[in-house]
């Protein structure tokens, strides 16, 4: 009677035994689930960093095509201003010499 109730005490030990390895799994399982995780998010975090600075980058050059054209339109405005003042000077002293 004696031997038998150690016995079942061993298995009643063995089954919690069991349950913690078990639950140790599932908890190993889970922390290894989050490194990944946390891994694809980092990757994720560095791959937004580098289209930022991309597009950072790319607003600056697109910024300095903008005034490149703007200071082009203003010279070539300038331009036809006086292109148009010396016509009319021109037209100005064509009539008078008639």
């Amino acid at each position: 009677s004696v031997p038998s109730v150690s016995l079942s005490k061993v298995d009643a030990q063995l089954q919690v035994v069991r349950k913690l390895e078990e639950k140790e799994h599932l908890l190993q399982s889970s922390i290894g689930t989050g490194e990944k995780e946390l891994g694809l998010r980092t990757q994720a975090l560095e791959m937004n960093k580098r289209k930022a600075i991309d597009a950072a980058q790319l607003a600056d050059d697109l910024k300095a095509q903008l005034e490149l054209a703007q200071k082009k339109l203003h010279d070539f405005q300038e331009e036809i201003v006086e292109n148009r003042v010396t016509r009319e000077k021109e037209m100005f002293n064509f009539k008078r010499a008639e």
